[in-house]
């Protein structure tokens, strides 16, 4: 768990979001409605579209997408679309998405967050340097078990009394209607 109380990081994040105007600011912020509603636009995932998908995720990435490892097609789609449904994956799940997307669970936490931006949070080292206060090494940050703990954490967040004084200034700083996930997020992402 990280090293701050959730009051702590409350505290902090709200700092953040004061201080803070994201709008126009970059190619994240103009393409993060696309994305999200690219899933919400598709009932039920398909190959095609994880394809499409894990593809426009990767542009968020420093890294180019090397593999999509869809031998497990049926057990891939199967999980995309209950996580589409709303119902929370499973550690075992998280591997299998893991090693089919270029055996990243920062990418695959980014597509999970496109397809059900309710539910799931974007993962990767600036959020864990935040949360952690120590360097992201890969063997720690690719854990699935932890990132179902920072969801987790976000959603103890989310029930804090104080969470919807950050939630309208973070809104109103990007400009746009975002989950509370994203907000989180991206505060963590921001940092200080």
């Amino acid at each position: 768990m990280p090293v701050s109380s959730n009051q702590e990081i409350l505290d902090q994040i709200i700092r953040i979001a004061k201080k803070n105007s994201y709008k126009n600011q970059s190619n994240y912020l103009l393409s993060y409605p696309y994305f999200i509603e690219y899933f919400k636009n598709n009932e039920i995932i398909t190959l095609e579209n994880i394809v499409i998908g894990i593809s426009f995720t990767y542009s968020w990435m420093p890294t180019i997408l090397k593999t999509i490892e869809l031998k497990n097609a049926e057990d891939i789609l199967r999980i995309l679309n209950n996580v589409k449904k709303g119902i929370l994956i499973k550690e075992t799940e998280l591997w299998i998405l893991k090693k089919t997307f270029n055996n990243s669970l920062v990418g695959t936490s980014k597509l999970l967050h496109f397809i059900n931006p309710e539910q799931y949070a974007i993962w990767d080292s600036r959020v864990f340097q935040f949360l952690y206060h120590e360097k992201p090494y890969k063997y720690k940050l690719e854990q699935p078990a932890l990132y179902l703990e920072y969801l987790q954490l976000i959603q103890n967040l989310i029930d804090e009394t104080n969470f919807d004084i950050f939630f309208q200034l973070m809104t109103k700083s990007i400009g746009y209607q975002i989950s509370p996930f994203r907000a989180l997020e991206l505060a963590f992402f921001i940092g200080e």
